[in-house]
């Protein structure tokens, strides 16, 4: 086999990996991660007593796109609560929390809301998701 050749192909496939990984990267910070079976998800959660965190947002709301960065990284901090994700657009879920307005977020203790937060502001989404669920 020809050096070159073999050099060639190790480049090319270095390059295709490169662009793969950035490419999920940036979709990972501008993509909400959606939980499927999200009803299903805080029944188990709430049957577990685990405390839980559930995150609304709507596909093209631009407030939601604002802050899915700090959410994300937010989520991925959290290493204590239940995480469960839900689009308004894909799910009438928000109607059981009553929720008005997205992005929204809802810690809950054993299937009950101990408190909830709407809106974009970076520092309350970072203190919200904060592990901690004395918040």
């Amino acid at each position: 086999m020809n050096l070159k050749h073999f050099s060639r192909d190790i480049l090319i496939l270095l390059a295709a990996l490169a662009v793969a990984i950035g490419g999920y990267m940036s979709w990972d910070n501008h993509t909400y991660h959606d939980t499927s079976q999200a009803k299903v998800s805080l029944q188990q959660a709430a049957k577990a007593g685990d405390d839980t965190i559930l995150i609304f947002h709507k596909t093209g709301c631009s407030d939601c796109r604002k802050v899915v960065a700090d959410v994300n990284r937010g989520i991925s901090q959290n290493t204590t609560s239940k995480i469960v994700v839900d689009d308004t657009k894909n799910s009438d879920l928000y109607k059981d929390y009553q929720v008005s307005e997205v992005p929204t977020f809802i810690r809950l203790h054993n299937g009950q809301e101990i408190n909830r937060y709407s809106g974009t502001d970076t520092q309350e989404i970072a203190s919200f998701l904060e592990a901690s669920e004395q918040k």
